[in-house]
C-alpha cells in the first residue's frame, strides 16, 4: 500500500510541476529567475520541516562539494525546464527531461557498472525517439525551435547531473554505520545554495517588476516548489524498494500524464511520428532502468 501510494504521489508531483510552469507562463510574462528561486525556496521548506521534525541536522563539511555541484545542476535544470516549457510543447519537454536518466547511466558505466543488453536497447530507442519527436508536418506552426532546443538541453543536462551528483554522493557517504548518507543535509545545503544564487539573479535582472510577478504568480511557484520538494522526499522514501521498478514508473508515468495534460488541456498538437517517438522514448526509459 505504501509503495503504490508513494509511486502515485511521485508521478502526480512530477506532472504537477510541469503544469505549474505552463500555467505560470500563460498567466505571467517573464520572471524566470523569480519563479525558479521561489519554487526552490518552497522545495527547501519541505526538507527543513523534516529536519526540524526529526530534530537532527548532522552537518559534514565533506558533503559541501557535492551539494554545490547539485545546486548548480538543479538551478540549470529548473531554469532550463521553465524556459523550454515557455517556448515549446510541454509534452515533448517532459520527455526530453526524462531522457536525462541516461546521464547517470553513463556515469555508472564509467565508474565500473556493467553494460547490459537492456542498456543498449534503451539507448537505441532513445535516439530513434529523438529523431521522431523532431519531425513536424510541412505547413504547420513550428514548435521545435533552436531556442527551445537550447533550453531543453539545459534542462536535460542539468537534471541528469542532479541524479549523477546524488548517486556519487551516496556512493561515498552511505556506509553500514551511516545508512542515511546525509541525504537531508545534502539536499538542504544544495537547495539553499541554489536559492541564494538564483534569488540574487532575480534581484539583479528582474527587480523592476519583481513585486508584481510575485503577486500574480504566487500560487504557481508555491505549488510547484512544494511538489518538487515532496517528489524528492518520496524518492528518498522509495530508496528501500527495487530501483528498476521505481524510476521507470515515475519517469514513464510522468511523461504519459504530462502528455495527456498537454494534449487535452493545453491543446498541444502532436504529429503521428511525434506520438510514436514519445511511446518509444517512454519505453527507452524503462529499458535504461532494467
Amino acid at each position: 500500500m505504501e509503495f503504490t501510494a508513494l509511486l502515485t504521489a511521485s508521478v502526480l508531483g512530477v506532472t504537477l510541476q510541469q503544469i505549474c510552469k505552463k500555467a505560470y507562463n500563460k498567466k505571467v510574462s517573464g520572471g524566470t529567475f523569480t519563479f525558479t528561486a521561489l519554487s526552490i525556496l518552497f522545495a527547501l521548506t519541505v526538507f527543513i520541516a523534516i529536519a526540524v521534525f526529526n530534530g537532527t541536522f548532522n552537518f559534514n563539511s565533506e558533503i559541501l562539494p557535492y551539494s554545490i555541484g547539485f545546486a548548480v545542476a538543479y538551478g540549470s535544470a529548473s531554469i532550463g525546464s521553465f524556459l523550454a516549457i515557455s517556448t515549446g510543447p510541454m509534452s515533448i519537454t517532459s520527455l526530453l527531461v526524462q531522457y536525462s536518466l541516461s546521464v547517470p547511466t553513463i556515469y555508472g558505466l564509467c565508474t565500473g557498472d556493467k553494460a547490459s543488453l537492456f542498456l543498449y536497447v534503451g539507448l537505441g530507442l532513445l535516439f530513434i525517439s529523438l529523431f521522431l519527436v523532431n519531425i513536424e508536418k510541412k505547413g504547420e506552426e513550428k514548435k521545435i525551435t533552436l531556442k527551445w532546443g537550447v533550453f531543453a538541453f539545459l534542462a536535460f543536462f542539468g537534471n541528469g547531473l542532479c541524479s549523477t551528483v546524488q548517486k556519487a554522493q551516496q556512493d561515498v557517504f552511505v556506509t553500514e554505520q551511516n545508512t542515511d548518507g546525509y541525504k537531508s543535509e545534502f539536499m538542504i545545503i544544495a537547495l539553499a545554495v541554489s536559492f541564494i544564487a538564483i534569488a540574487v539573479s532575480a534581484l539583479i535582472f528582474e527587480r523592476q517588476d519583481l513585486g508584481a510577478k510575485i503577486k500574480t504568480g504566487a500560487h504557481w511557484y508555491v505549488i510547484c516548489g512544494l511538489a518538487n520538494g515532496l517528489v524528492n522526499l518520496f524518492v528518498i522514501m522509495l530508496a528501500k524498494y527495487d530501483a528498476s521498478i521505481v524510476f521507470p514508473v515515475i519517469s514513464a508515468g510522468g511523461i504519459v500524464a504530462t502528455a495527456l495534460v498537454g494534449v487535452f488541456i493545453y491543446k498541444e498538437k502532436l504529429s503521428v511520428m511525434q506520438i510514436i517517438g514519445m511511446v518509444l522514448g517512454t519505453s527507452s526509459i524503462v529499458f535504461l532502468n532494467l
